[in-house]
């Protein structure tokens, strides 16, 4: 079992990860990696499901009743989150993914270790499975995409 503190320097990685990418030009930021997708809509698409993830944590900061699940139209989420991406300049882009998910960290890091380890109302989750699942495991998935396209530039 995973203590907040752990988690939240899982998730932090991913900011660490993201400060390694300013170096790189905006034709390489903007480049299709995966698909239709280039780096800057992926960093675009988990920034989408942080600010998403604030919410629920605010929610749960307040007391309120929440149930941990993913978004029944993860297409439309995603693809809202990827269009919001790319209205932004890619390297700014980058600062705001950062600082999302340091609020993100901010506000996991004011939940109580019981309430990471409870099961939540019609959820198959537990917060702490919910975030490995949906946070540290995306990151990584997502990571190993980019470093793997970057490998091939240089």
């Amino acid at each position: 079992m995973a203590t907040i503190a752990e988690i939240s320097k899982d998730l932090e990685n991913w900011t660490v990860f993201i400060t390694t990418l300013f170096p790189y030009s905006e034709d390489i930021l903007c480049k299709k990696i995966v698909g239709t997708w280039s780096i800057q809509d992926l960093i675009s698409h988990i920034m989408g499901w942080d600010k998403d993830f604030i919410k629920t944590l605010d929610k749960i900061n307040n007391k309120e009743q929440i149930t941990l699940q993913e978004n029944p139209d993860v297409q439309a989420f995603n693809d809202a989150s990827v269009d919001f991406g790319r209205s932004m300049k890619p390297h700014d882009l980058l600062n705001e993914a950062i600082s999302q998910r340091k609020r993100m960290i901010e506000k996991l890091k004011m939940v109580s270790e019981s309430i990471l380890i409870s099961q939540f109302n019609n959820s198959p989750y537990t917060m702490e499975s919910f975030l490995e699942e949906m946070f540290v495991h995306h990151d990584r998935y997502h990571k190993e995409q980019i470093v793997n396209s970057l490998q091939s530039i240089d």
